[in-house]
């Protein structure tokens, strides 16, 4: 039995078509084992209904969002809660002590975060690091379509399990 947390960009894809690797995810998803737990990130749910209203504002067709929220309300939901956030703190500490140079004040924005090797912006947000905070709390395997997320990530965090469809 595995325990696995789906990430944002595996669940936008895998309830739309039109998805260049739509086919990889949803073969994924249907590989589950039967005795698997797999739950739904309340931050993907956040992102999901952010994605909606955005997309409504701007006059957007939100049909496909509208199914995946649908699609989406059948997992069990990992809330966040108090060890979330100590999990939080642990991993943000240990990708800063990886890309930045720590002799200097960290830009308080993730966002703006650069590899102290590259100058390159780590391109990560909060939100991942939230989802990736609930993974190593719960020792989740995730299960992404974000490469960029595992690039960051995997060097700093060895003990986060990742999968990348």
């Amino acid at each position: 039995m595995e325990q696995v947390l789906l990430d944002t960009n595996f669940v936008s894809v895998l309830f739309d078509q039109r998805r260049p690797n739509f086919a990889a995810v949803k073969a994924c998803a249907q590989n589950f084992a039967s005795t698997d737990l797999v739950y739904l990130s309340v931050v993907v749910l956040a992102e999901l209904r952010y994605g909606l209203e955005a997309a409504q504002r701007a006059g957007q067709d939100v049909t496909h969002i509208r199914q995946t929220l649908a699609e989406a309300a059948n997992y069990p939901l990992a809330e966040v809660g108090r060890h979330t956030a100590e999990a939080y703190g642990e991993v943000k500490a240990r990708l800063a002590e990886h890309y930045l140079d720590l002799s200097r004040r960290p830009p308080r924005w993730l966002e703006n975060w650069q590899d102290r090797v590259s100058a390159q912006t780590l391109q990560v947000d909060e939100n991942d690091l939230w989802i990736v905070a609930q993974a190593i709390e719960r020792d989740y395997l995730l299960v992404t379509s974000d490469q960029r997320l595992a690039d960051r990530f995997r060097p700093a965090i060895a003990e986060l399990r990742l999968l990348v469809v």
